[in-house]
């Protein structure tokens, strides 16, 4: 038995309560975003940067891929509640015509909107990578910590390989999921 001492009430108070249980974080996630028609092969550097291949294959790095719209700032998928997102998690297929091991980085960033729409510059929210053989279904968890809601009102997650490759690794049948 969990007992503590509540110096509200002066007594001892059991915290393995069926009635009252322990507090938990109650955690929603969402599939937010799919791209299910189009393969395409992760933009070729050696660092990051918000015009690489998004998770629809473009490298506009004015657009975002999740968020809210203001004035003439767009989204490609739009949450009104951005700002409550905590982790994403992305799954890609990768495939290619023969064997390579590249490295794909995977890269989260977020910026926020002024009233009139005005975007302020991408910030590096999360970055992770992973090698894997030619075939393979790729998860990318950003971050790791839960430590709290980001707070952003745009986020643009994008690919990357670090590695010339022939051939080229292609990315496709990719999910995003927020965890709020």
């Amino acid at each position: 038995m969990l007992t503590v001492y509540n110096p509200y009430t002066g007594q001892w108070e059991r915290l393995d309560d069926v009635v009252r249980p322990l507090p938990v974080i109650a955690r929603d996630t969402r599939l937010v975003a799919v791209n299910d028609t189009t393969p395409f092969v992760p933009s070729f550097a050696t660092t990051n940067s918000p015009s690489h291949t998004d998770i629809f294959g473009s490298t506009n790095a004015l657009r975002a891929n999740i968020g809210i719209v203001v004035g003439n700032t767009g989204a490609d998928v739009v949450i009104p509640d951005a700002w409550r997102i905590r982790r994403v998690i992305v799954l890609a297929n990768r495939t290619a015509t023969g064997s390579t091991s590249v490295g794909i980085h995977c890269v989260v960033y977020a910026r926020l909107l002024a009233p009139d729409g005005t975007p302020t510059s991408w910030r590096t929210l999360a970055t992770t990578s992973e090698a894997s053989p030619s075939s393979y279904v790729l998860r990318f968890a950003l971050p790791a910590s839960l430590a709290g809601v980001f707070g952003y009102d745009q986020y643009r997650i994008v690919f990357r390989r670090d590695t010339e490759s022939d051939p080229a690794p292609q990315l496709s049948l990719i999910r995003v999921y927020a965890e709020f």
